[in-house]
C-alpha cells in the first residue's frame, strides 16, 4: 500500500474510533449516564480500616468512585492504571474504591495481594452501586469539586483522562 493511502487509512480509522467513543460516551442509555450533570448521591461506606467515608466530606476536590468486585477481570486490569491516574493527580483528585457485596476479609485479602494503595470502600449490600446504577463492571463515575458527576464510564479504559472542566 502506498504510504499516502496508508496515512489516510489510518486516520479514517482513528477518526472512526473516536465517534464511536463518543456516542458511547454521549448515549442516555448508558449506565450511569443519567446521573451526569446531576448532584451525586450520597453515601457513608466504612473503609478497610473500618473508618466511615462520606462523599460529602470531600467536596471542594474532584472525586474518582470506582465500583468494582475482586473477581472481575477487567477490573483487575483497570485498578492498578486507576491507582497510578490517581497518583498522578495528586491532590487534585481523590479515588474511592467502593467494593461490591463481597465480604471484607476477602477483599482485604485481595488489596493484601494486590498492593493496592486507593481508598477502599465495602457497599456490602449493594445499595449504592443501586444509587450510582452500576449496571457494568467496573464503572467510574467522576464527581467535581460541587458534588456533581460529570462523567460515567463502563468497562476498562487503559488511559483514564476524565474532563476537570
Amino acid at each position: 500500500m502506498k504510504p499516502v493511502k496508508t496515512v489516510l487509512l489510518v486516520l479514517f480509522l482513528a477518526t472512526s474510533v473516536f465517534i464511536q467513543w463518543e456516542a458511547h460516551r454521549l448515549d442516555s442509555s448508558a449506565p450511569g449516564s443519567a446521573l451526569v450533570g446531576q448532584l451525586a448521591p450520597s453515601f457513608a461506606l466504612l473503609d478497610l480500616d473500618g473508618e466511615r467515608v462520606r462523599l460529602e466530606d470531600l467536596r471542594g476536590q474532584f472525586v474518582l468512585v470506582d465500583f468494582w468486585p475482586t473477581w472481575c477481570g477487567p477490573c483487575r486490569q483497570s485498578m492498578p492504571v486507576l491507582e497510578q491516574f490517581s497518583e498522578r493527580m495528586g491532590d487534585r483528585l481523590t479515588l474511592l474504591s467502593v467494593n461490591l457485596k463481597e465480604r471484607e476479609d476477602v477483599v482485604l485479602s485481595y488489596a493484601d495481594q494486590n498492593d493496592l494503595q486507593s481508598r477502599i470502600l465495602l457497599d456490602l449490600d449493594g445499595a449504592i452501586a443501586r444509587a450510582y446504577q452500576v449496571e457494568a463492571i467496573p464503572m467510574q463515575f467522576l464527581i467535581d469539586s460541587e458534588g456533581i458527576v460529570r462523567q460515567a464510564v463502563a468497562g476498562y479504559n487503559p488511559s483514564p483522562s476524565p474532563d476537570y472542566s
